[in-house]
């Protein structure tokens, strides 16, 4: 019985959501930084304004409430508290404006501190958007599954800038839900070991292999074991940025049915007219039988 027929009867709702591997970023409204990193340009400029426009109508209203010790110019019918609001958080030279009461000076004092760290804040998420390096990483659709047992189980991944990462890493393990009691999961991790797990440096495309020996997990647990416990494949990408040394990773899910037994990856390199060889990216997910 060929593995993805098998696999139909037995499949239940995976305990986890799968099939996106990069969060939206309205998703994220607990990891802010993580949001604000992955906001369009557009939204990312009006999040940072509207940011800086509800701290000036805060202390604004705040200055309000003590007015008639509080003396600016207004501007264009702007009254004095939304001037000095805003002359105070950006330091501009709008008219000077004079306080004349404790509630009035500590208000305004607490401001230019919000406003320096605030700035100091949008300054950084800046930074970040500029110098972060994207996941260049694209893996394939599938698994193959060449035969079962004494075959490999592979994925592959392709990339259109191999420059950034080097000391590169490879990981492929499977995760398993177990009800180790009614209504309570435990979530197990077994490390499925690969043919190469380790380059110098990130290549344009690589095939990730694990061998289906007597000692692998998918070997041991067997295909109906793992099916029941709603089994799922985490394939991990680890580097080394060769500018700003810091780490990288990229992780992609897969499902068990995702799999495809008696069948490889075809070919991704291909000779032009000219006998240069290219990489068809769009041959990413092609794959052929066995034989």
């Amino acid at each position: 019985m060929r593995l993805p027929t098998f696999l139909r009867p037995h499949w239940r709702s995976p305990q986890r959501a799968l099939g996106h591997q990069r969060s939206p970023w309205t998703s994220l409204w607990r990891q802010p930084v993580s949001m604000a990193m992955r906001m369009p340009w557009p939204v990312f400029f009006l999040a940072m304004t509207l940011i800086y426009l509800a701290e000036v109508l805060l202390f604004a209203l705040a200055f309000q409430l003590d007015s008639r010790h509080l003396e600016a110019d207004g501007v264009m019918g702007v009254p004095d508290s939304g001037i000095f609001a805003l002359q105070n958080l950006f330091s501009a030279s709008f008219q000077t404006a004079r306080v004349s009461s404790p509630y009035t000076l500590g208000l305004a004092a607490g401001q230019r501190i919000v406003g320096i760290l605030t700035t100091a804040m949008v300054t950084g998420l800046f930074f970040l958007r500029f110098t972060q390096v994207d996941s260049p990483l694209r893996f394939s659709r599938q698994l193959c599954l060449s035969s079962w047992p004494g075959g490999h189980l592979s994925c592959r991944f392709v990339t259109a800038d191999p420059s950034y990462w080097l000391k590169v890493t490879y990981a492929m393990v499977l995760f398993l839900d177990e009800e180790i009691e009614p209504g309570l999961w435990q979530r197990r991790v077994h490390p499925l070991p690969l043919l190469n797990a380790a380059t110098p440096q990130l290549h344009l495309t690589a095939v990730l292999s694990h061998p289906l020996t007597p000692e692998s997990p998918l070997v041991q647990l067997g295909l109906e074991a793992i099916a029941r416990a709603s089994g799922a494949l985490m394939v991990l990408v680890e580097g080394t940025d060769e500018v700003t040394g810091s780490a990288l990773l990229q992780v992609h899910h897969y499902r068990m049915e995702d799999i495809r037994e008696s069948r490889t990856f075809a070919d991704l390199v291909s000779i032009d007219s000219r006998g240069r060889r290219l990489v068809d990216i769009e041959a990413l997910d092609r794959t052929v039988p066995i034989g």
